[in-house]
């Protein structure tokens, strides 16, 4: 063992992984998903607003990933009465949890991906 580093035991179990953590994962592992409840959390309240965040997002995919959202109780719609009628969508309490872990992965990604290094912040590992 390098001077520094943990060792690590493994047990095996017969344990499988967390229900929790596989139903929030394959929420924000969807296809944009994470990417509709950032645009919301950033104050994008409008299907325009939301499609525009991202030009890579089509209006197919963004309906359905609202629907699915609002399924799932993290994207609540409210129509407003105007001329036309419109929807006006927010994160309710759920989906307003899962703005800091969204955030931490941003960062995570800028400071890991995005900056020219790899994972741990180190080049040429």
């Amino acid at each position: 063992m390098v001077h520094g580093e943990s060792s690590v035991t493994y047990v095996r179990s017969t344990a499988i992984a967390c229900d929790g953590f596989l139903a929030a994962v394959d929420i924000i592992d969807r296809r944009w998903s994470s990417l509709v409840i950032q645009a919301i959390a950033k104050g994008c309240r409008t299907f325009s607003q939301i499609s525009c965040y991202s030009n890579k997002l089509n209006d197919s995919s963004l309906s359905k990933r609202l629907k699915e959202l609002e399924e799932q109780g993290i994207v609540r719609r409210t129509i407003v009465d105007a001329r036309p009628p419109r929807a006006m969508y927010r994160l309710t309490q759920s989906g307003l949890e899962l703005v800091p872990i969204l955030d931490a992965l941003e960062e995570w990604g800028n400071r890991n991906l995005l900056a020219g290094t790899g994972p741990g912040g180190k080049t040429g590992e």
